[in-house]
C-alpha cells in the first residue's frame, strides 16, 4: 500500500475488521453496503467488496508461470475493473442485530480464567447496545 506514517506519527486504531459489513457514508458510493475484504491499518484504509470500483487499462502479457501443458499462460488485456481501498473514515460498521450503521464502542467481558477482561465491540445505538463480534 501507500507510504508509511511519518516518524512520531502513529496510525489510528482501526475499529473495522476483515469480514465486517460496512456502509459508505461519503463519496460516490454513499449509501451502499459491502463486506470488508482486507484492512490496511498502517494507512487507515479498507478494501470493500464491490465498492469504489476503478478501471485499469492493461495490455495482454505472458506470466512467468507455466500451466499443466508446459505452455506459458497469457494474462488477458483490456479494461480491468477492481475495487480500490477506501479511507476508514468514509465507512461505518453495520450492526448485525439492528442492521443500522453505527459507531463502534468497546466493552469488557467479565469472567474467570483465560477470557477474563476480554474486550469486544458493541453497537452505540441506545436501543440496541448488543455485541458486534
Amino acid at each position: 500500500m501507500a507510504g508509511k506514517p511519518k516518524p512520531g506519527e502513529y496510525p489510528a486504531k482501526l475499529r473495522i475488521k476483515r469480514g465486517d459489513e460496512v456502509e459508505v457514508i461519503a463519496g460516490k458510493d454513499k449509501g451502499q453496503r459491502g463486506r470488508v475484504l482486507h484492512a490496511y491499518p498502517k494507512v487507515n484504509k479498507v478494501l470493500v467488496e464491490g465498492l469504489n470500483i476503478i478501471v485499469r487499462h492493461q495490455k495482454p502479457r505472458q506470466t512467468g508461470r507455466t500451466g499443466r501443458s508446459g505452455v506459458q499462460q497469457v494474462q488477458e488485456g483490456g479494461r480491468i475493473q477492481k475495487p480500490a481501498p477506501l479511507f476508514v473514515s468514509k465507512v461505518m460498521l453495520v450492526c448485525q442485530q439492528c442492521k443500522r450503521p453505527t459507531r463502534v464502542g468497546y466493552a469488557y467481558h467479565e469472567g474467570e480464567g483465560k477470557l477474563a477482561s476480554r474486550k469486544y465491540r458493541v453497537c452505540k445505538h441506545p436501543d440496541c447496545g448488543k455485541q458486534v463480534d
